[in-house]
């Protein structure tokens, strides 16, 4: 955003919160070119600088476009980030930097409105090291009239390849990776080529893996001088480690050494590695003591990693971990992107299937996690499982832990379900129990990657649209109503026919009422489709929300009218009632999230080719 020239980035993965960003600038007027792993943008022209609530939310790191809109557009507005499941991390740091350059920033209805002619360069003392905040005035200060010093700046290595990047778009930049960060501004930027760096989270999280299972790997296109944190402390716990330029090998065997470790700002142990070094000390020899400073809220993946036997007490800030000799394998649940890791990689170790559920949050920081760790041992026995053969502590054993999130289908109970049930058996899906009569929300298949969530008809378009199902099987009614933001609708499946209609009591003279202009009394569950027929039609409408017993509403007197699905039209015959209108006819559709599409279609489309062939 602060050049109108291309700025050409390579080694850029597939991930949700990539496709997050992409769709925000794309929002923006910034135009995105997507090839293998390269991503071409050009902002020639920024059509509105505004980051919206829907997006911010989805993902913290979304603030980093108000200082680049200042800086170019001379406004923004951008929506306060919000809560976070691991603790709170305030932009107040950010704020208060773009203030000492001139901006002009007031927070009003969850959105930081922030104006500046240009800002001006400025001694920035930051109260707390924190990566977005200095990348942030980073992004700003390139335009600023003057200079600029960062001071107490992070010295993560991301903040030194965001300004590898920018330096090479012209930009005057001194220091970064120390704490004082040096920004002379000029003009204007131009286009560049860059490599985004090895991701040393994703990295680490592997080196941990085989730790904890054992065996002998090497990872390729690594960063090891970013990663030596983690690979001392992996030393401590008995891996073997051999660095080779841009490789490092790994070798382990036998149960690890407990470690201790402490959160801290870089070049100290990172946050993002807690929950793997947690699943790691879960089968240690030995106690471990882990303490995290930089968040509050990270001990969330504990109670779940007890859940699979862990032996885990916290204390504060501290969690006491006493290893145990195997862990039993069960259903946990992940928390947030880090803590599914971990939670891997206990499933891993642990004896028996282990189920890891909202796995959806490991799409945001890892692609093909599953697919990646399956190619390492030979117990991988099919295209959605995890497997890892691994080294003994007593006797030969074999971890495997499913990617349960790889597949997973919205459907609620009733007449959908009742029509849905032949068409998932054509498509080759059954379910273990009767959604009918199980009270279980999450049934099992008899396809392992695949589970059905058993959710309100209403609900199922907003399960999908954010990430808790893949896909559903929602009626057309209740898709319009939702609005379908965010779904894709591949196939009308053709089943659940019937068709919403404006009924009155019989006798009552619908057609002349409109024509006379009268405000009738409408009950119905379709609030927005109703507002909308009868505001087409020039009708004047109250609007009564009922869930059910719709047909009392005429009888009563409650309303004049109705708006509700008729299929026989036998039940407003036996209660005196009659349909007036036709809105529009209503069927069963298949329904997909978008953002799981772009990332997995591998998975996803041969189920939606063999759900549109079922349905013809």
């Amino acid at each position: 955003m602060l050049t109108e020239r291309r700025l050409t980035l390579s080694n850029v993965p597939r991930l949700m919160d990539v496709a997050t960003m992409a769709k925000l600038l794309a929002q923006m007027g910034v135009e995105i070119e997507r090839a293998n792993d390269e991503i071409v943008l050009e902002a020639k022209k920024i059509q509105d600088p505004t980051a919206s609530y829907e997006l911010v939310k989805t993902m913290r790191a979304s603030v980093l476009v108000l200082g680049p809109l200042l800086a170019r557009c001379g406004r923004a507005r951008v929506s306060l980030p919000g809560g976070c499941a691991i603790g709170s991390r305030p932009v107040d740091q950010h704020l208060k930097g773009l203030q000492a350059m001139g901006a002009t920033i007031e927070v009003e209805h969850g959105y930081m409105e922030a104006r500046a002619e240009r800002l001006r360069g400025a001694r920035i003392v930051m109260d707390m090291v924190t990566v977005t905040g200095t990348e942030n005035l980073m992004l700003a200060a390139t335009l600023a009239e003057g200079t600029t010093l960062i001071e107490n700046a992070a010295r993560e290595p991301e903040v030194v390849d965001l300004a590898r990047c920018l330096i090479a778009m012209g930009a005057k930049i001194e220091g970064a990776g120390g704490e004082v960060i040096r920004i002379e501004g000029v003009r204007s930027l131009d286009g560049a080529g860059h490599r985004v760096m090895p991701d040393r989270i994703e990295t680490g999280t592997y080196l941990a893996a085989v730790t904890a299972t054992g065996g002998k790997v090497r990872l390729l296109d690594a960063a090891p001088e970013t990663l030596d944190a983690t690979l001392e402390k992996l030393r401590e716990a008995g891996a073997a480690i051999r660095v080779r330029e841009r490789q490092i090998e790994i070798e382990a065997s036998g149960q690890p050494n407990s470690v201790s470790v402490r959160t801290a700002p870089y070049p100290g142990f990172a946050t993002d590695m807690q929950a793997q070094f947690m699943a790691l000390a879960a089968i240690g020899n030995g106690t471990a003591v882990i303490t995290e400073t930089i968040f509050e809220n990270r001990f969330m993946h504990a109670l779940e990693l007890q859940r699979l036997g862990a032996e885990i007490a916290i204390q504060g800030n501290s969690a006491v971990v006493s290893g145990v000799p195997q862990l039993q394998g069960a259903t946990v649940m992940a928390t947030d992107l880090r803590a599914s890791a971990g939670l891997v990689i206990a499933g891993l170790i642990a004896d028996g299937e282990t189920i890891v559920d909202r796995i959806y949050h490991l799409d945001r920081g890892y692609e093909a996690l599953e697919t990646k760790l399956g190619a390492l041992g030979p117990g991988s026995s099919g295209s959605n499982s995890v497997a890892v053969e691994c080294a003994p502590f007593t006797g030969q054993r074999r971890a495997r832990i499913w990617h349960m999130a790889s597949i997973s289908i919205a459907l609620s109970k009733g007449r959908i379900f009742d029509e849905t049930a032949p068409l998932l058996a054509r498509v080759g899906i059954r379910p273990r129990q009767d959604p009918g009569t199980s009270r279980r929300l999450v049934i099992g298949t008899n396809r392992r990657d695949t589970r059905l969530i058993i959710v309100r008809a209403s609900d199922t378009p907003t399960y999908v649209q954010h990430g808790g199902a893949d896909i559903g099987i929602a009626g057309r009614d209740v898709l319009v109503e939702h609005g379908g933001e965010g779904l894709y609708q591949p196939v009308d499946l053709g089943i659940a026919r019937c068709r919403m209609m404006v009924a009155v009591r019989r006798g009552f003279d619908y057609q002349g009422a409109v024509r006379q202009g009268a405000r009738l009394r409408v009950a119905t569950k379709y609030l927005n489709i109703t507002r909308e027929h009868f505001a087409a039609k020039g009708v004047h409408v109250d609007l009564i929300r009922l869930y059910g017993s719709m047909e009392l509403a005429p009888l009563t007197g409650l309303a004049d009218a109705i708006v509700d699905l008729v299929a026989t039209g036998k039940t407003l015959k036996a209660n005196d009632l009659v349909a007036v209108e036709e809105i529009m006819p209503v069927s069963a559709r298949l329904i997909v999230n978008q953002a799981a599409l772009k990332t997995r279609r591998a998975e996803l489309q041969p189920l939606i080719d063999a759900f549109a062939k079922a349905s013809r």
